[in-house]
């Protein structure tokens, strides 16, 4: 089976008469450390070791070196002069992978206008509606600005599951997973206005999801996708532009 793809192992009992699946370890150990690169806990141009991964997660090697493969596969841990980081994606990585993301999610989009169940849809515009509610309410701290901005990705994770395409969400989460840290960190540095210009952009989506009107619902998210992109882009590159180099231990 090929690097990067989800496994399940079928476990015999007693003799044989019942299966249960259970994730691969691997697959486990690639998941914890995705979502630690996202979440930030694992940092840019972090250093990481098989040896001290398998110590902090409590398993064997074998499967630390299967998830760093899924990884690097994935473009979060590359390998430097021979040291294994979390990638560190520069401004022009960055405005690469929100033009692919733009087009994915544009495709889930339509999928998500012709695939979507009505509980779906009803799901998709019940995310759309707390942000929406609230949107002409200045934030009042940093975690409430979060906390929108949190339900406001909400919106986007439904419309990609509605898609049924576990193909592009996957292609989705790896295009998405660095920009997590960096739109909290924009969004707090004041990169974008309130009340967010994202709430009117997404009615204009949901309105199309609900028409079963899969061109427009593409195009749209397509223009929205890559409008807020040019946002945090521009605060990335002025972020970058007061940053040292980092320091990598010997």
């Amino acid at each position: 089976m090929a690097s990067g793809q989800r496994r399940s192992y079928e476990v015999l009992e007693d003799a044989g008469t019942q299966v249960t699946t259970a994730p691969h370890v691997a697959d486990q150990v690639h998941a914890i450390l995705r979502a630690q690169i996202i979440s930030g806990e694992l940092t840019p141009n972090q250093r990481l070791t098989e040896r001290g991964l398998s110590a902090t997660l409590g398993v064997s090697p074998t499967p630390v070196r299967e998830a760093i493969s899924m990884l690097e596969y994935e473009r979060l841990l590359v390998r430097v002069d021979g040291r294994l980081l979390v990638a560190a994606p520069d401004t022009r990585r960055l405005r690469e992978l929100s033009l692919v993301q733009a087009a994915l999610r544009g495709v889930a989009a339509r999928l998500a206008a012709e695939n979507a169940s009505d509980a779906e849809l009803a799901e998709i515009g019940a995310a759309y509606e707390g942000p929406a509610a609230a949107g002409t309410e200045q934030p009042k701290s940093d975690d409430e600005r979060l906390q929108k901005f949190r339900r406001r990705r909400e919106f986007h994770e439904l419309i990609d599951q509605a898609a049924h395409n576990p193909t592009l969400s996957d292609m989705i989460a790896t295009t998405t997973a660095f920009d997590f840290q960096l739109k909290s960190r924009a969004l707090l540095h004041g990169a974008f206005p309130d009340p967010h210009p994202a709430i009117a952009e997404h009615r204009e989506i949901l309105d199309a999801l609900l028409a079963r009107d899969g061109a427009r619902a593409e195009a749209l998210m397509r223009e929205h996708t890559t409008t807020g992109a040019d946002r945090y882009l521009e605060y990335a590159a002025s972020e970058a532009a007061q940053t040292p180099p980092p320091k990598h231990p010997d």
